[in-house]
């Protein structure tokens, strides 16, 4: 039996067939460039060519999730801010963003979307005849892949729906309330440690096809950073030691040249832990839209600059004004790939999470800040820093390092620090709201976006309450 949907409607009600939205003409190494748009029911799963379809169809469903989330992690930060405000990228600058925005319900859908495919083929893998140890492997891909939609949907909106399974019935996907994070967080784990136990997960690949990939690094890193958001500080800690002593120098290490992390001649290098893959191809979702549109929506915020500029003229990052630079590329269809996870992330992790685990720790994470530093072409801070004052240096060089590549929102609430950071932010900066003239600030409200009114129209507010002060 073929079903076959040309558009995507309600993201719960699209989960309800056994189907993908197979919009998957990626083609960077493994990715497949052909795209069917179709969605193919009960007979279809059912020999291990279809079902690996359905697994690079997963991976492509990242695509359009990145391809959106810089208004929710840079434009929403005192990193950038957007001068085009036509799509709606301008309300999460100036924290006016409602429940009817179009980039709100755009990111929610591709979530689900990429949820529901990730569903298929944990719920058909193991029926199809074919490598046991290839089969294992896959699951953990995929399971790493809803782990990582599932840790944006709680960071994004606090608590969500939890969808494991395929959803058969109208009547079912109804039901899908919103969940605690708490449980959200449990299935978030349970699926990156169900992926770190997989032996046939492989480090590394040899081939350059299957650069992309899921790999054990990937799976310890996404885990660490999960601990680390709840903050569970002995079992980031844990996850990171096991990280670096395993792989410190041989599947993972820091490009000697800071730009050269970013170049599309130079992508998944050694210090890219886990990357989501585009390709300029004139197919429609197969570029990225960062070359095009980041300078639209990512201005550097003058506070980004000036902290740039606070380490001095030796600090090469700098010099580093665009991270997503792909001369060849046409509008909407640029090469670059955006980095969830990389090597100079994980050593700032571990360092943050020694820190936090004891005073005791902290000369001992001292060092890993400073590999990133002397990167840059700064100096080693020293051994004798208090507690809080490493606490400050590891966000300042997280803010600094990581700069417009999806963290400094979900840093500032993950250490708490957002509501303060932001508002001596705007009041330093006179940032003022441009319909008022009132100087911007927030409240814990802010912390989290509104649920799209889309979705609460389609289930009712008792299923799918929204958020607080929207």
């Amino acid at each position: 039996m073929r079903r076959i949907i040309h558009s995507y409607k309600f993201s719960l009600t699209i989960m309800l067939f056994a189907f993908s939205a197979f919009q998957m003409s990626c083609k960077k190494s493994f990715l497949d460039q052909t795209d069917p748009t179709r969605i193919l029911v009960n007979n279809y799963y059912n020999d291990s060519a279809n079902i690996a379809t359905a697994v690079n169809a997963a991976y492509a469903s990242l695509r359009p999730i990145y391809n959106k989330m810089f208004p929710f992690t840079e434009v929403s930060s005192d990193n950038s801010y957007s001068i085009s405000d036509g799509s709606g990228n301008g309300d999460f600058e100036y924290f006016t963003i409602t429940s009817a925005n179009p980039t709100l319900e755009a990111e929610w859908t591709y979530l689900y979307q990429s949820i529901a495919l990730c569903n298929v083929v944990l719920e058909n893998l193991d029926s199809i005849d074919m490598s046991a140890s290839v089969k294992s492997r896959w699951k953990s891909e995929v399971k790493f892949i809803r782990a990582l939609d599932y840790f944006n949907l709680v960071r994004i909106w606090g608590d969500v729906p939890l969808v494991t399974t395929q959803i058969l019935s109208i009547s079912d996907a109804y039901q899908y309330g919103r969940i605690p994070v708490s449980t959200v967080y449990a299935q978030i784990e349970k699926d990156l440690s169900d992926a770190d136990a997989d032996a046939n997960l492989p480090v590394k690949y040899s081939s350059t096809n299957d650069l992309g990939r899921v790999t054990k690094p990937a799976v310890k890193g996404l885990l660490a950073k999960v601990y680390l958001t709840e903050n569970k500080y002995n079992d980031a800690a844990s996850k990171l030691f096991d990280y670096i002593s395993s792989y410190d120098g041989s599947a993972s290490s820091l490009q000697t040249t800071y730009s050269n992390i970013f170049l599309v001649t130079n992508e998944m290098n050694a210090e890219i832990v886990f990357a989501v893959r585009y390709a300029s191809s004139n197919t429609p979702s197969t570029g990225s839209y960062f070359t095009s549109q980041f300078p639209q929506y990512n201005m550097r915020r003058q506070d980004l600059i000036d902290t740039l500029k606070a380490n001095g003229a030796a600090d090469k990052r700098i010099a580093v004004t665009n991270k997503y630079s792909d001369d060849a590329s046409g509008y909407l269809d640029a090469n670059c790939d955006w980095i969830v996870l990389r090597y100079a992330d994980i050593l700032l992790m571990y360092a943050e999470a020694l820190n936090e685990q004891s005073v005791a720790n902290t000369a001992i994470a001292v060092p890993y800040v400073n590999r990133v530093r002397n990167r840059a072409g700064l100096t080693n801070l020293p051994t004798s820093l208090t507690q809080s004052q490493l606490r400050y240096y590891i966000e300042h060089e997280r803010r600094v390092e990581l700069n417009f590549e999806g963290h400094r929102w979900f840093d500032l609430v993950r250490t708490g620090h957002a509501i303060a950071v932001m508002n001596n932010h705007f009041s330093n900066y006179n940032i003022v709201f441009n319909k008022s003239g009132a100087i911007i600030q927030i409240d814990a409200h802010n912390l989290l976006f509104p649920i799209p009114l889309q979705e609460i129209n389609t289930v009712g507010s008792m299923v799918l309450p929204q958020n607080p002060g929207y």
